[in-house]
């Protein structure tokens, strides 16, 4: 076994680390370090932490070892006071109870059962987009699959009051925006950008506790906050819980499935003959009619394409982890409170596992493939795995399918894919479309 202190270190800074280069463009950084080796020791200033890109070092941490490993500082700084008592934020014994009470809501039967509003949602969303008009695709995507995924959690129509949980999911992705300046000060020190987020966030908190109030008077339906009502009901989750949980799944699915659509539609748009194979797997898949709830399985090449965008494109900059005891991760020894990042950019771009990294390529997904489990995971891995990523693969399948099949964007990128330098990759690149029916 190895100390620590041995892992390589990349070329850095005096004072700031790896600090400045990591704020100015973190894909980029990553990307070159993460090449170095499997693990890499990152410093800024007063602390470090482990660049871990190595899919087999990933699954020790995950996997393997999860019960030596909590979720990390930069997870707990982002969401506190927000979801608190939400399985996102939960250790030990709350985390499992939590985990166990919302599991039912994201089973493979329960997502399927969302299939139908899904489908109508979004077709709703298409019916309204004009020929020739203009719009931003990326704001254009978060809203549509905004729809669907509050239909699906709390079972309303919030057309009219998407502002509300926008501009807590932005206000959200600023806090943690890596070049904010008022993220390294003390706690104790407000800026307008944490008086923002309060105020949004709060309002947002108001809004879901309205929504559950209304459930409560009504009669339960076949969605995520009924089944979490129910387990309140048991005594297995309080109001708070139910509350917090509903507002972490809004703000994380507001984001990414959004991001990940926009990233889709200009792969398609930049590939042609893709498009069409989408095109055609819609007609013979839906016909004249549209989609029903069973034939989402049998949307193979559309599954692809998210599969392949999710690759190319991970929802989030990486995963974060910090050692609650002394734990050994590919032969080297770490002392307790060791922060990791496991960032999926790296190895899903890896040659060592990937023919043809940076293309799109989601053919590939048809091929047999041995490269190891951890060389893909958009939604993480383990226990502790995003416990909506059925809902959101499905919710973007749906989405996909629907929009090619009855309208084509036409994609304008302005100038070079960037990301805004936060716990998201959202695209900070200006996406324009316009439709064509």
């Amino acid at each position: 076994m190895s100390d620590a202190k041995s892992v390589h270190t990349p070329a850095r800074t005096p004072v700031f680390g790896h600090g400045i280069e990591y704020a100015r463009d973190p894909i980029s950084a990553i990307e070159k370090w993460g090449q170095q080796d499997d693990i890499v020791r990152l410093e800024y200033p007063g602390q470090s932490f482990y660049l871990v890109t190595g899919p087999a070092q990933i699954q020790e941490i995950l996997v393997k070892k999860h019960g030596q490993f909590t979720i990390g500082p930069a997870q707990r700084a982002s969401f506190q006071g927000i979801t608190d008592h939400a399985v996102n934020m939960s250790t030990g014994d709350d985390w499992q109870r939590r985990r166990r009470a919302i599991n039912p809501a994201f089973t493979g039967d329960t997502v399927e059962a969302y299939r139908e509003r899904m489908i109508a949602e979004v077709t709703a969303s298409i019916d309204a987009w004009d020929d020739g008009e203009q719009f931003d695709l990326h704001k254009e995507m978060r809203v549509s699959t905004m729809r669907m995924l509050a239909d699906t959690l709390l079972g309303i129509d919030v057309r009219g009051d998407e502002d509300v949980i926008i501009a807590a999911s932005d206000s959200l992705i600023d806090r943690a925006n890596f070049r904010r300046l008022g993220r390294y000060l003390p706690d104790w020190i407000p800026t307008p950008t944490d008086r923002r987020f309060e105020k949004k966030v709060r309002a947002l908190n108001d809004y879901v506790g309205e929504c559950i109030e209304k459930r409560r008077q009504g009669e339960s339906g076949e969605d995520v906050c009924s089944l979490l009502l129910e387990a309140s009901d048991k005594g297995v989750l309080s109001e708070q819980e139910v509350r917090h949980n509903l507002v972490g799944l809004l703000l994380a699915g507001t984001s990414s499935p959004g991001g990940s659509l926009t990233h889709a539609w200009r792969l398609l748009d930049e590939h042609p003959s893709v498009r069409r194979s989408l095109e055609a797997e819609y007609e013979a898949v839906a016909g004249d009619d549209g989609l029903d709830p069973e034939d989402i399985d049998e949307l193979v090449q559309t599954r692809n394409v998210i599969t392949e965008t999710l690759r190319l494109y991970p929802p989030t900059v990486g995963v974060n982890r910090e050692a609650t005891e002394p734990v050994t991760i590919g032969g080297y020894e770490f002392p307790e409170g060791t922060q990791f990042i496991m960032p999926q950019w790296v190895p899903q771009r890896d040659e060592r596992f990937w023919d043809d990294p940076e293309a799109f390529d989601p053919g590939r997904w048809e091929r047999d493939a041995d490269r190891p489990q951890f060389a893909y995971f958009p939604f993480s891995g383990g226990p502790r795995f995003c416990p909506g990523k059925k809902v959101a693969r499905q919710e973007m399948i749906i989405a996909l399918a629907e929009m090619v099949g009855n309208v084509t964007l036409d994609v304008e990128v302005d100038g070079e894919i960037e990301f805004t330098p936060s716990m998201t990759l959202r695209p900070k690149t200006k996406h324009r479309a316009t439709v064509r029916r």
